[in-house]
């Protein structure tokens, strides 16, 4: 699923097609990504006519507002991609759910192999999905702030670091590199971390974030930016995707574990494990 740094890429993308330009036709839109109130054919006839006025994200949601007030909320789910390119008549690329034309000539695009991506419609005023975290690049998050995040928790620190309540935007990939940074295990209680290692995870987590933001984001399998390019921080990954590999800090092999639930990635001799049960290794998977 595309996170903050891939999710943010495609905002900035976005921005500069749709700002100022007008929905001229809704040439496809898929009824089943329709989540909320508002229909697929009233979807339709409403988004017609919209002038862009701003695409802002919060977490892994964009909301493309319209000088009118009302927006648009995107959401990628696990294998969507928003493209901005010439508008053509030709046949759409297959799993295409949703094709808007603008007044620039251009379209944009929602392809979804999986169809877990949505579209609703947002009344004025368009915000994003309440109930969500602090953004991690936002100054009011804070080294205090995540450690009040924490305290208290039993939770393994990679169950809190994903709930999008704690904190907004994080995901798979990028909690794994940042426990990797501050050299801290997936499965330690997240109420167990000393106020050094809540400083050090703070860090860690901003730098990865800033650093896969100037790569535009990762690239697997699904991920493409609105112009249809890769993302260039694959090749910097510490740990994630690499079990199997050597760790680039001492050399000890990456390996794979479930840590609630979840495909996680790390370093053994970095990270040590603390006592606990319920954690499943993997080995080179």
């Amino acid at each position: 699923m595309p996170e903050l740094p891939e999710v943010e890429t495609i905002r900035g993308d976005l921005a500069q097609a749709v700002v100022g330009r007008v929905i001229t036709t809704v040439e496809w839109l898929d009824a089943r990504i329709v989540r909320g109130d508002v229909g697929g054919a009233d979807l339709a006839a409403l988004m017609v006519g919209r002038q862009g006025a701003a695409v802002v994200r919060r977490g892994k949601f964009l909301v493309w507002r319209f000088t009118s007030g009302e927006g648009l909320l995107l959401h990628l789910g696990m294998s969507g991609r928003l493209t901005v390119g010439p508008g053509r008549g030709e046949a759409w690329p297959r799993h295409t759910h949703l094709v808007l034309a603008l007044s620039s000539g251009d379209a944009v695009q929602l392809v979804d192999p999986r169809r877990f991506g949505r579209v609703t419609w947002l009344e004025p005023p368009a915000e994003g999905p309440g109930g969500m975290g602090p953004e991690p690049l936002s100054p009011r998050f804070t080294a205090a702030r995540l450690g009040k995040i924490l305290a208290g928790r039993r939770a393994p620190i990679k169950a809190v670091l994903l709930d999008q309540r704690r904190v907004a935007g994080l995901g798979n990939i990028y909690v794994d590199e940042a426990l990797f940074r501050a050299r801290l295990h997936p499965a330690r209680a997240a109420g167990s971390l000393e106020s050094r290692e809540v400083a050090s995870l703070h860090r860690a987590i901003r730098r990865v974030l800033r650093e896969a933001l100037a790569d535009r984001g990762t690239t697997f399998l699904d991920y493409r930016d609105a112009h249809g390019q890769v993302g260039g921080h694959a090749a910097r990954l510490g740990v994630y995707g690499r079990a199997g590999e050597p760790c680039r800090r001492c050399g000890a092999p990456i390996v794979r574990v479930v840590v609630a639930a979840r495909g996680t990635h790390l370093c053994a001799h970095c990270q040590p494990s603390p006592l606990v049960s319920g954690l499943d290794a993997e080995t080179n998977v």
